[in-house]
């Protein structure tokens, strides 16, 4: 593995760990504390990270279904991370409601499923290629 790639790696799953700690506070608070903004945050500055060191170590052009699902990954957890703040700075620490509370859910999910579903998509093309 090259070291553009084995950093593009290391820093996605550093978004992992990020995300999956502001899950779980946001899950365990129902609010928008400013530890669960601030670790989408920096969950959101390593995904952008990655994903831009994912496209300079494959120097491939079009889309793949690797990149789709990443982009549109980092795309509800970057929307889940405004809508967060905006609560924040609207309602301060009082309950997120229903709805964004469950889009949250959701967002990082579809992220986590992303994740896996991007290392097993590339381990085989790693084995056909």
């Amino acid at each position: 593995m090259t070291p553009l790639r084995l950093a593009a790696v290391s820093t996605v799953t550093t978004a992992l760990v990020l995300y999956t700690i502001g899950a779980l506070k946001e899950l365990r608070a129902r609010r928008a504390t400013g530890g669960v903004c601030g670790t989408f945050s920096a969950g959101v500055a390593f995904d952008v990270t990655a994903t831009v060191l994912m496209i300079l170590a494959t120097q491939r052009g079009g889309l793949t279904v690797h990149g789709v699902l990443g982009y549109s990954a980092l795309a509800g957890m970057a929307t889940d991370t405004f809508l967060m703040w905006r609560h924040r700075l609207r309602a301060g620490v009082e309950p997120l409601g229903k709805g964004l509370h469950l889009y949250s859910r959701l967002a990082y999910v579809y992220w986590v499923v992303a994740y896996f579903t991007g290392a097993a998509l590339v381990m085989m093309s790693r084995r056909a290629g």
